[in-house]
């Protein structure tokens, strides 16, 4: 019977999780979002569209860097996350983490755009077992951190 119950709350979370975003084909997206993307980012390859509720998320690369893009109904662009390079960081925040983490490696970089607000979430790496994540304004300080 506890099998029974455990198996059935399984299926009722996966349930959950397949209604709240699903995977669509680029057919079933309005052609203005498809094109919108297209001139944005003609390079884009690897392009995924998922569906919640009526607003959209686009996945897809550009060159070898993950990007992520939300659009509402009518196709505004309402948040945007892209992997970037070390280089690509502001520079002020390359400095802030040198100076308060020296012992620590920059692993990956994430900037994100929302409300018209970028942030940069960056994962420091010291060891093989001790990791942080840091979600920096774009002034450099800290909005959230948390040991991976």
């Amino acid at each position: 019977m506890k099998t029974f119950k455990i198996i059935t709350i399984g299926m009722a979370l996966l349930l959950t999780a397949a209604i709240q975003a699903q995977d669509i084909s680029s057919n079933e997206v309005p052609q203005n979002f498809t094109t919108g993307l297209l001139n944005v980012y003609p390079t884009a390859t690897d392009i995924e569209w998922e569906k919640r509720g009526t607003d959209y998320k686009v996945n897809f690369d550009v060159g070898r860097m993950e990007h992520k893009i939300w659009f509402n109904k009518y196709g505004d662009m309402v948040k945007v996350e892209k992997h970037i390079t070390i280089s690509q960081m502001p520079a002020n925040l390359k400095e802030i983490i040198k100076r308060d983490y020296p012992n620590y490696k920059i692993e990956s970089v994430e900037s994100i755009e929302k409300d018209g607000i970028t942030t940069f979430e960056v994962e420091l790496d010291k060891s093989w077992n001790e990791s942080l994540r840091i979600t920096y304004s774009s002034n450099g300080q800290i909005l959230k951190a948390m040991k991976d």
